[in-house]
């Protein structure tokens, strides 16, 4: 009898086991599915910044396979040629500017919170921050300020191609002093291609921000002193620039990458005209010649490569490394930072449009080779908040430091607020985009700065849209200012 219930028990505690074992592989399969469908981050159209996971530091972005999509009926698809030496179908595209490098005039709401700290670039503000509440704060903005909705809305619009600045920091290697977030926005740029490539579209990833500072602007990752070729760590710094340039041309060879995005921007906006022709001039070489040696020369062996004029004119780069392989050149053509463009009338500044950008885009097709505009918008006036810097005045009402006001009655206060403008004045900006459109498209395209802001429309093109100066389509915007006034843009009259 004894052993008999010795046994029953025994019997007992194994089913009840097996009850137990059962229960919990259900369990673990009810949590396990659910996160194997969950999938790196939420691509709903509708998708909200919160539905968005902030961090990808333990993702892979694996690049698809199918570069077939054709983002509108103008464009070739992807693995098809895009005919950038002849220019027969034109860049037409936008800049994701304010993500992967911070700008106060685009996103002022990361910055307000620390400026009485001293922020005025991303350099400062990370500082202020420090490591780990920089990184937290870059990734939330990252994951929200560019998502899949943004690549839709742009194919929607028409657009072929779209331009990436990233500054060094995104590929690591930073000096014990340097303070920026490294790493991390090389990740959210590798989802950006994926989202280009899904709609077809081409990316020109481009350094924006080098060593030292290449022009002592925000956008630069660290405003005032330029210590990029000029200054005590100059030299030194521009040497240091040419291995990311390298890892840039080498990644993006990579057949995974090649088709979508064949074009690649060496350096955004050396200031030439301060550190001098010849010695950016011969950086250039050294640069293309690093860039070359990593990739191979002829058609297919690595991106189109593109230098930046320097702000020295379009026409000081003639004939400038002809015969070149892939070699592309980049003005950004803007009137709210000469003040004597400024000061024109609208009809002149539209007659300017037409005709002497036009006519620069022309030449410098032929002295040159392929030109673009990579960058411009609809503003004629610089009182977007924080444009020239934070705290540092506006040319139009006098408080930028040496300038004049516009007129007596200049202000800044409307100018930002697009619900005040006149239809005259939105009619302006239907001309004025339409007009830089026919002159760039003398050359081989152009890139409106920005996609969007916080809070300046003129500088926005979704904005733009919205207000109806931009077009909704823009393969098919009516005849342009140009044509209406029989201005030739070729620099024929």
């Amino acid at each position: 009898m004894g052993t008999q219930n010795k046994s029953d028990r025994s019997c007992f505690r194994r089913y009840l086991c097996l009850i137990i074992l059962v229960v919990l592989v259900v369990i673990a399969a009810a949590v396990a599915i659910p996160l194997v469908l969950i999938k790196p981050w939420n691509k709903s159209k509708s998708s909200s910044p919160e539905e968005i996971p902030a961090v990808l530091n333990n993702n892979t972005i694996t690049p698809s396979s199918d570069d077939s999509a054709k983002v509108n009926s103008y464009t070739p698809a992807l693995n098809q040629p895009f005919d950038y030496a002849n220019g027969t179908v034109k860049m037409r595209g936008v800049n994701l500017g304010g993500w992967l490098v911070l700008e106060p005039f685009i996103t002022p709401s990361l910055f307000d919170p620390y400026i009485a700290s001293g922020a005025v670039d991303e350099w400062t503000l990370c500082t202020i921050l420090g490591p780990q509440a920089a990184a937290t704060l870059l990734e939330q903005h990252y994951a929200s300020w560019v998502t899949e909705d943004t690549f839709i809305k742009l194919k929607d619009l028409g657009l072929n191609h779209v331009r990436i600045p990233i500054g060094f920091w995104a590929m690591g290697n930073l000096t014990a002093d340097e303070p920026y977030v490294a790493d991390i926005s090389w990740k959210y740029l590798l989802r950006g291609i994926e989202w280009a490539r899904k709609y077809g579209m081409r990316v020109m990833v481009e350094l924006h921000g080098a060593p030292g500072s290449q022009n002592g602007w925000n956008h630069s990752g660290r405003s005032g002193q330029i210590d990029w070729i000029n200054g005590t760590m100059g030299p030194q710094n521009a040497l240091r620039t040419l291995p990311y340039l390298e890892k840039m041309a080498t990644f993006f060879s990579n057949p995974s990458y090649a088709h979508v995005n064949p074009i690649m921007g060496m350096l955004n906006e050396p200031a030439a005209y301060i550190i001098g022709a010849e010695k950016v001039m011969a950086w250039y070489k050294q640069a293309f010649a690093t860039v070359r040696a990593a990739t191979g020369t002829g058609e297919g062996h690595g991106p189109w490569a593109i230098i930046h004029d320097g702000f020295l004119g379009l026409e000081a780069w003639s004939g400038f490394m002809k015969g070149s392989d892939r070699l592309m050149l980049d003005a950004h053509q803007y009137i709210m930072f000469d003040e004597n463009l400024m000061s024109m009338n609208q009809t002149a500044q539209l007659k300017f449009a037409c005709q002497q950008w036009g006519a620069s885009s022309t030449t410098s097709t032929k002295n040159f080779g392929p030109t673009m505009v990579g960058e411009f918008s609809v503003a004629v006036n610089d009182c977007a908040t924080y444009l020239n810097g934070v705290g540092v005045g506006y040319r139009w009402d006098g408080t930028f430091p040496g300038s004049v006001a516009h007129s007596a009655n200049s202000t800044c206060t409307h100018e930002n607020d697009a619900s005040t403008y006149s239809t005259q004045y939105k009619q302006f900006l239907t001309d004025f985009f339409s007009a830089q459109l026919d002159a760039f498209e003398q050359g081989a395209g152009w890139f409106f700065w920005n996609f969007k802001t916080e809070s300046n429309p003129l500088w926005s093109y979704f904005d733009g849209v919205d207000n109806g100066w931009i077009p909704q389509d823009v393969n098919n915007r009516p005849p342009s200012y140009c044509t209406r006034m029989g201005l030739a843009v070729n620099g024929t009259n």
